[in-house]
């Protein structure tokens, strides 16, 4: 991964129950480093879930402003106000979860969408996989192909012209370099790939660059920037979005949930694109892919190109590309519920 090699694939899921046994499932962003799904399941059991036991919510949102009233000061003390975000948001999507499966009815069916499945892309894709990975998804009917750059001493153009000679026709690449580079080295890069006509260019620059670097940027290329899996609020990304950012990519599992996301799509911009930014299991990636499917077709989700058994065997087939698409679930709830045995399987305990 971009941070650096990892021994395992950490997740870590949340599961919330009511008075009535109704049960709901999310997760919580625990990507890196490789014990960061330990450290945040002990924050869950030692200091959250006393708060949770008892509450009573009409929406989920009701639940994350209650608990950041009670516990925001607790996480500043410790200097994890953003871990604090990481855990809400994997609250919100049990949440939402656990409601739509009391009232038995399907996300799809609550929000009224026409089309119960969500368009996907393909991500992560790595330069010595291009000639593997791209016919592959073209196959499954992506036309969008997200790739790592920065990193290679290929050199970036080289990656982007490979990738580009690969893609069906009408398919569009993007470049992810994931807060690598300074603002001299993103508008050396981009300028170098803008002939390719990238779809955009994700997190050109870190994400607590100065306002001031990224307007300048914006104005030096012709590529459309993207970001926003390090962004925290309505607030910020509208602040990005005044900045220069022209596709936001909030993450269900790293800050705000569902909740979140569906507030930060009624509050953009209507010349500002939102595709949900999602890396994990199966559990937040169909909360993420839901984010989409409410947003409608000017969206997209990306799916990882990488193996990754969480996602393809933990909660079943239920994330399945088809046409370029994903069908959400048909039945009550957000998530299909983790298979027990594949809980088991993957159990940090084991």
């Amino acid at each position: 991964m971009a941070l650096g090699t990892m021994p395992t694939r950490p997740a870590l899921l949340v599961r919330i129950e009511d008075s009535d046994g109704c049960f709901g499932w999310g997760e919580v962003w625990a990507n890196f480093p490789p014990r960061a799904n330990l450290h945040k399941a002990h924050i869950i059991e030692d200091v959250v879930a006393a708060h949770l036991a008892g509450i009573r919510f009409v929406e989920p949102r009701d639940v994350q402003d209650a608990l950041r009233r009670k516990l925001s000061v607790f996480f500043l003390h410790v200097g994890q106000t953003q871990v604090f975000e990481h855990i809400l948001a994997g609250i919100d999507t049990a949440l939402w979860d656990l409601a739509l499966r009391a009232q038995g009815v399907s996300f799809a069916e609550h929000m009224g969408l026409s089309q119960a499945s969500a368009r996907s892309y393909a991500t992560s894709i790595n330069a010595e996989d291009l000639e593997e990975l791209i016919p592959r998804h073209s196959g499954f009917g992506q036309t969008h192909f997200k790739l790592k750059i920065g990193y290679s001493e290929r050199g970036d153009r080289e990656i982007v012209e490979r990738a580009a000679q690969l893609c069906p026709q009408n398919a569009r690449i993007m470049v992810d370099s994931n807060q690598s580079w300074t603002p001299e080295q993103a508008r050396a890069c981009l300028r170098s790939i803008e002939d390719f006509s990238p779809f955009f260019a994700e997190e050109a620059l870190p994400a607590d660059a100065p306002r001031s670097a990224w307007e300048d940027l914006a104005k030096a290329t012709d590529i459309p920037l993207a970001g926003g899996e390090n962004i925290y609020g309505v607030d910020g990304f509208l602040s990005m979005a005044g900045a220069g950012l022209r596709v936001v990519q909030p993450d269900v599992a790293k800050w705000g949930g569902l909740t979140g996301a569906l507030d930060l799509a009624d509050a953009l911009p209507a010349d500002v694109l939102l595709w949900p930014h999602f890396m994990g299991s199966a559990v937040g990636q169909m909360a993420a892919l839901s984010v989409s499917a409410a947003v409608g077709e000017a969206s997209a989700c990306e799916v990882d190109v990488n193996d990754n058994t969480l996602r393809t065997e933990l909660c079943g087939d239920a994330i399945v590309i088809q046409d370029g698409f994903v069908r959400l679930p048909g039945g009550p709830g957000l998530v299909v519920p983790p298979d027990p045995a594949q809980l088991e399987r993957f159990s940090e305990a084991n």
